[in-house]
Parts: structure tokens; sequence; C-alpha cells
């Protein structure tokens, strides 16, 4: 098995920072981890829609109302 041309190196690259973004690492990590210097270009280059945002967004500041209770 030899090394992985250059086109299939980028679909692993998108495929880790865009699976990376859905199981909640932030974008500050993400970005240090592709070695970008601007966390703006990671969001720009592989943050498409985030699968079930809306809901975990309502399930995390649901928590965090419960907890300030």
């Amino acid at each position: 098995m030899g090394t992985l041309p250059r086109q299939d190196d980028a679909c692993l690259r998108h495929l880790f920072a865009s699976e990376a973004i859905n199981e909640g690492v932030d974008v500050y990590t993400l970005a240090d981890l592709l070695g970008h210097e601007d966390p703006a270009f990671t969001l720009r280059r592989y943050v498409h829609r985030v699968k079930d945002a809306t809901g975990r967004a309502r399930k995390a500041i649901g928590k965090r109302y419960r907890l300030a209770a």
C-alpha cells in the first residue's frame, strides 16, 4: 500500500475536520490541530451545517438554565 493520492488526503482531512466539529471540538482547537493560524479560515473551509445543531443548542441552553435555578 503506497501513499494516498493528494485528493484522497484532502478528503480525509475534510472528513476529520467535519467530524471533529460534529463531535463538539471547538474551532480554536481544531484550527491548532490542522495547523491554521486563523480559526476563521477553519470555519470558512470546513464547517458546514452541523448535524442536529439546533437540538444540541437547545439541550445545552436548557441544561445551563436548570443548573442556574
